[in-house]
């Protein structure tokens, strides 16, 4: 019975995982690219909000790169907020203000209060008619900004603009696997933003219209995702969010798999958090693709990962219980047990089914995988070799992930406070 029940579940899964492959094949060809080339008009005041907690490696590279914009810098001001750093933070912003007297850079100083109140806190004092949120561990190329900010003119109920994210310089082998894992990502940005289901848009340089956020009460300070948050909340507003490929912003990704546990367990219960906090949303047609498709999409995802998760830990310590039964039987005598072992295959036993949707499955992600290089126009190879991290990524990085899920349930069902708070 048990048997039956795990290929049931399995058998489901797959059959829910291959839906979702097919209608974003579906998605990505039935998709037509923006491809209008469209001249800046006009040069809008704009302002780089930049969030800082203790960024002394970083943040004076971000400034420089914000600094280099290719944009008339009487046009652009630079809003630093230092949340409470304890390190060199503030003094290193000092410098560059110095350093620049005849640019509009403002520094900020608030006792640490997390990104949300820090963002809003620059909002205070933003003249910009637009905005964007820049990671103190992140760094914009010069042309993102006019192939960004072009757009807004071009439709009022526009909000937010997204950057294409890449990993700078990823020197060990977890980072390389996560230079993987956004430039898939950003593949299926692509195909969600076809559909008008951006869910998130990112601290590292997402462009808004000001008065959109303001009027809509600013950042959730006691969000875990506050870049979620808000995009989801432009959703519900029914504004517009569209990503662009050719803005390129850089960000520094974590370099121990300590970091990126906790990194992504704050991501991934923050979209869980959001998703119940607008579950108004779910499967309401008033919402289009974004609810009926993406929404519930945030908690399948990690219900689907945990799911199979537990099955396949079932059905090891299955085999492994049957293993040593076997071995006991025999007084332990392993010899013994492997002289007896006799090989035995028969085609006509294979699970065909879950063969069939398993092979299908596997040759989708790996079109996906060779699509996604394409979209963000890199080559496998571009970090030097790189099969390693590859293999890691196709392999321990699902079970890595599915670990962080395990975590995040085990948080929600403990009712254990997080702990980056």
């Amino acid at each position: 019975m048990i048997l039956d029940t795990t290929d049931l579940i399995i058998s489901v899964m797959y059959f829910f995982l291959l839906f979702l492959s097919i209608f974003w094949l579906i998605v990505l060809v039935t998709s037509k690219e923006d491809k209008q080339e469209r001249k800046m008009q006009r040069f809008p005041l704009f302002t780089v909000i930049v969030p800082a907690f203790n960024e002394q490696g970083s943040i004076v590279q971000t400034l420089e790169s914000a600094l280099k914009l290719d944009y008339p810098p009487e046009k652009v001001q630079i809003i630093v907020v230092n949340d409470g750093s304890t390190d060199r933070t503030k003094a290193l912003v000092e410098e560059v203000i110095k350093g620049y007297p005849h640019r509009d850079i403002t520094l900020i100083n608030q006792e640490n209060k997390g990104k949300g109140s820090a963002m809003n806190n620059g909002l205070k004092f933003v003249k910009g008619e637009f905005f964007a949120s820049l990671d103190a561990d992140s760094f914009v190329s010069p042309d993102a900004l006019k192939k960004m900010i072009v757009h807004f003119d071009a439709d009022p109920q526009l909000a937010a603009v997204c950057p294409l994210l890449k990993v700078k310089k990823p020197e060990n082998t977890l980072q390389k696997v996560q230079w993987y894992e956004y430039l898939i990502n950003m593949f299926y940005r692509q195909l969600n933003a076809h559909i008008d289901c951006i869910h998130v848009t990112p601290g590292p340089f997402s462009i808004y219209r000001t008065k959109v956020v303001q009027d809509l009460g600013g950042y959730d300070e006691k969000n875990l995702t506050e870049d979620l948050e808000i995009a989801i909340r432009l959703q519900k507003h029914h504004y517009k969010i569209i990503q662009r490929f050719d803005a390129v912003v850089e960000t520094v990704t974590p370099q121990t798999w300590r970091s990126l546990f906790r990194q992504r367990v704050r991501w991934y219960k923050g979209s869980i958090d959001n998703a119940l906090a607008y579950k108004s949303l779910m499967f309401n047609k008033n919402y289009g693709d974004f609810g009926f498709l993406r929404m519930p999409t945030i908690i399948a995802s990690g219900a689907i990962a945990i799911i199979l998760t537990v099955v396949l830990l079932q059905q090891v310590l299955s085999r492994a219980w049957s293993w040593l039964s076997s071995l006991q039987a025999v007084n332990y005598d392993l010899l013994t047990l492997i002289k007896g072992f006799t090989f035995q295959f028969n085609i006509l036993s294979l699970p065909f089914f879950k063969v069939t949707i398993a092979v299908t499955l596997m040759a989708i992600s790996f079109f996906i995988m060779m699509y996604s290089f394409k979209v963000v126009e890199e080559k496998i190879t571009n970090h030097g070799r790189t099969w390693v991290s590859l293999l890691l990524y196709l392999t321990v990085y699902s079970i890595f992930i599915s670990t962080v899920w395990i975590a995040i349930a085990f948080r929600y069902a403990s009712r254990r406070k997080d702990y980056w708070k």
